[in-house]
């Protein structure tokens, strides 16, 4: 009796579509439908109806000129069991844990997605007036304190471009409203190493934020600490929360791989 040959129950079309993500790499962060029809050796009609279903199911989406496509969050839950063991987030857990109990304020950490930030963590603080945001929200990178510090990451041109066509919404009075304004923030966010918001979205809540970066000196997600202004907001106790924040950014960051220059 002879084998069944494997390839009788590969399905080409699944095939196809697994191989339209694996094009996405770091290096090549968006693809036309042309790209992907040339990569997998497909006609355009074929590769519009692959491209159409992973849009549609949220695998992918679309960026700013409507041409090209990139990979969306949805894509990460298909390795997320093997992703937990090794990416930042479960490195980062135990500093973000330890941030919180040395200082009783919340701390979270946030992963960019386009123009907003992510939250992938908290560590609750059982404050009375503390942050009540759960896993999972988002909100606008340009009027967060850890978005700006994600944005950091971009060279001025590429956040230009990230919000080409972007409306800059106001939250709070000291929301960028111009891309202008926006990049000079984080330009001046970015020498610092770190930076703060008062009452961005809630009215009398602080959160101060610094960047992580892997081994390979990008910024992959911020961190913060985010309170009651009347616990936070005095100056010896802002230098002190701020090198804490700082601090834990650095030595996740260390873990990561990560090795300042000079």
């Amino acid at each position: 009796m002879s084998e069944t040959d494997p390839n009788t129950y590969i399905a080409p079309a699944l095939q196809r579509g697994l191989a339209i993500l694996e094009l996405f790499t770091p290096q090549r962060r968006t693809l036309t439908l042309t790209d992907i029809a040339k990569a997998l050796g497909i006609g355009r009609a074929s590769a519009y109806r692959l491209v159409f279903t992973l849009e549609h199911l949220g695998y992918i989406g679309r960026v700013g000129d409507g041409k090209s496509y990139r990979l969306a969050p949805r894509s990460m839950q298909l390795g997320y069991h093997y992703l937990s063991g090794l990416d930042g987030i479960e490195v980062a857990i135990p500093y973000i844990d330890g941030l919180r109990d040395s200082t009783q304020i919340s701390a979270h950490m946030a992963v960019r997605d386009g123009t907003e930030i992510v939250y992938v963590y908290r560590a609750h603080s059982h404050m009375t007036l503390s942050s009540n945001i759960a896993v999972g929200y988002r909100l606008p990178a340009h009027a967060t304190a850890m978005g700006r510090m994600l944005l950091s990451g971009l060279t001025d041109e590429a956040i230009a471009q990230l919000y080409t066509g972007v409306r800059l919404d106001r939250y709070s009075d000291t929301t960028a409203v111009t891309l202008t304004s926006l990049i000079q923030e984080v330009a001046e966010d970015r020498k610092r190493g770190w930076t703060m918001n008062r009452s961005s979205f809630v009215s009398g809540i602080v959160a101060i934020a610094a960047a992580i970066r892997d081994h390979r000196g990008e910024v992959i997600a911020a961190i913060n600490l985010s309170g009651p202004s009347a616990v936070m907001d005095q100056p010896a106790t802002l230098d002190h929360l701020r090198t804490k924040v700082v601090e834990t950014a650095d030595a996740i960051s260390h873990q990561l791989g990560y090795l300042p220059r000079g």
